[in-house]
Parts: structure tokens; C-alpha cells; sequence
């Protein structure tokens, strides 16, 4: 999907000069979650006269090779990193040379990096299910060695001890592959109760909408869904998914930062976190009502 989209927005003309270099990196090239912020950086590029080039990479010394060779040509004005970020690339992209900025979550410090307020968005999306009437509410996440799912349990648990909910450490299920379809048949083998979930992200929270209705349970009317992202899937869902996501205006301030170093060299290095946070209603929650046993 997001190659499909690279092709469509022309991510190898050559003859836009300088260029930005957006790479996705150790995330499928087909992931829906990156093809929306794809398409308003090209934009937000194209009015700063940017090309944008798309270049998907994983942490291995082929991928490596490739990168060093791409970074040494004078096209190239700047980076967007993406994807689950690590210190190989880290280390890659300080010894180019060229200026760049991480668009996601990292733990490290000293870096240029712009992100999702991503505790704010855990918060509100619970919060969203507590003030419909549920208690017993999952969290359906990636893996928690990937910071943006610490961040996101952080948001969760705010919210729960706000609201007076006792933690349960059972209704945090972890899907290393993201898959909520497989989440959800985890959940009914365990046995484990719960009227609504939380979904990190479309992908989790799509997969969980298609087991539930496969298995004949009503969404929204047994179990309520909350996710996190404005992709594809929101719309073409049925029925549609409720999400929380960041304004997509706000995602121009990646490119106007990256500006800013390209023309600064690096003077001040720090975190912008983007905190626009708006509803899409769609169609997965609900008010509460206890299933039958």
C-alpha cells in the first residue's frame, strides 16, 4: 500500500532538485499506517521545493550499504526518518553528515525529533471508553520493548488511575506482529473478561474487529473498539473504526523543522511533540453494556 502510494506521488523524479529523503525503516512496506503522513509530507515538501524520495530499509548490511551510497549524493538536502527506530541508524545517519529528523519515538536523547504525544493519545483514548461506562477495558499494543508501546501503556494506566480503575495487568495483551485478530482469540482462550479494548493502532484494531464479527459478537453493542491513526482502514471498515489520531496539519511542522536544521546545522537539537488530538466517531464504541456470560 504505501509503495503503491510512493509510485502515485512520483517519489523518483529526478528532476526536483534538492531532495528529502523520507525513509521507513523496519516496518513493512505495505503498512497502512504510514501511507497518510507519506502523502502530507510530499506535500508540505513540495511547498518548501523539495523533491521527496521514499526508501524503505531494515537493520541488516545490504540495507546499510545502500543507505551510506544514497546519503552521499548531493541531491540529497535532508531525512525523515521513520519506523521502529534503533542506534544503527542512528549511528549512520551522524556519521553522514547530512541533516535529518526522526519522525517517531525514541528513548535516546541529544536527537532532532519530532512525534505523536503519544502518552496524551493513550490517555484520551481510554479515557474516551471510561466515559462511555467501561471498566474493564484491554490494551491491545505491539511489543513493549518498542518505546512508542511504553508510552502508550503510560497513557493507559494514567487514564485507568484517574478514573479509580484498579490496573489489571491480564487485559494488556502483547502482539509482537500487531495482529488484533489474533489478540482477540487469545483473549476468549484465556478466558479473560472485558467490554471494550484499546488498539494502538488501526492495523490491531481492524484484525480485532474482523475476529469479533466472525465469532458473531456485536461491535459495538458487546465489545467496543478504540484505536489510534487516521490510515485507510478507518474509512473502508465496517463499520467504521473510532480512532483518535493527530491533526494532519500538524504533520508540516516535520518538514518546517527539518528546514530549520538543514539552514541551522544542527544548533539546537530537541523534542516537538505534535498534540492536536481530534475524535473520528465512526462506529466501534459505544455505551457499555455488560456481555452475558
Amino acid at each position: 500500500m504505501i509503495l503503491k502510494a510512493a509510485r502515485e506521488l512520483g517519489y523518483k523524479d529526478q528532476s526536483v532538485f534538492p531532495k528529502i529523503l523520507y525513509i521507513l525503516y523496519n516496518r513493512e512496506p505495505d503498512d497502512p499506517l504510514f501511507v497518510s503522513d507519506l502523502k502530507n509530507i510530499e506535500r508540505a515538501s513540495s511547498n518548501y521545493e523539495y523533491g521527496l524520495i521514499f526508501l524503505h530499509i531494515r537493520s541488516n548490511a545490504k540495507d546499510f550499504v545502500k543507505l551510506q551510497k544514497i546519503l552521499g549524493k548531493k541531491e540529497i538536502a535532508g531525512v525523515i526518518l521513520i519506523g521502529v527506530i534503533d542506534d544503527d541508524i542512528l549511528h549512520i545517519m551522524e556519521q553522514s553528515g547530512v541533516p535529518y529528523v526522526v519522525y517517531s519515538s525514541v528513548a535516546k536523547e541529544n536527537l532532532n525529533v519530532i512525534e505523536p504525544d503519544v502518552v496524551k493519545i493513550a490517555y484520551e483514548c481510554t479515557k474516551h471508553l471510561i466515559s462511555l461506562g467501561h471498566k474493564d477495558i484491554a490494551l491491545f499494543t505491539g511489543s513493549l520493548l518498542v518505546n512508542v508501546h511504553q508510552k502508550t501503556l503510560a497513557g493507559y494506566k494514567l487514564a485507568l488511575e484517574e478514573a479509580e480503575i484498579p490496573f489489571n495487568k491480564l487485559l494488556v495483551q502483547v502482539s509482537k506482529e500487531e495482529d488484533g485478530y489474533e489478540l482477540c482469540s487469545r483473549m476468549e482462550m484465556l478466558e479473560i473478561p472485558y467490554t471494550a479494548a484499546f488498539c494502538v493502532n488501526t492495523l490491531i484494531q481492524f484484525g480485532a474487529l474482523q475476529w469479533l464479527k466472525e465469532r458473531g459478537i456485536s461491535v459495538p453493542g458487546e465489545i467496543s473498539l478504540v484505536g489510534w491513526g487516521l490510515t485507510e482502514l478507518v474509512k473502508m471498515s465496517t463499520p467504521k473504526l473510532t480512532t483518535f489520531y493527530v491533526d494532519p496539519s500538524e504533520t508540516v511542522v516535520v518538514v518546517e523543522r527539518l528546514q530549520e536544521i538543514i539552514k541551522n546545522r544542527d544548533a539546537e537539537r530537541k523534542t516537538i511533540y505534535l498534540n492536536n488530538i481530534k475524535l473520528f466517531e465512526g462506529g466501534t464504541a459505544s455505551l457499555c453494556r455488560e456481555r452475558e456470560s
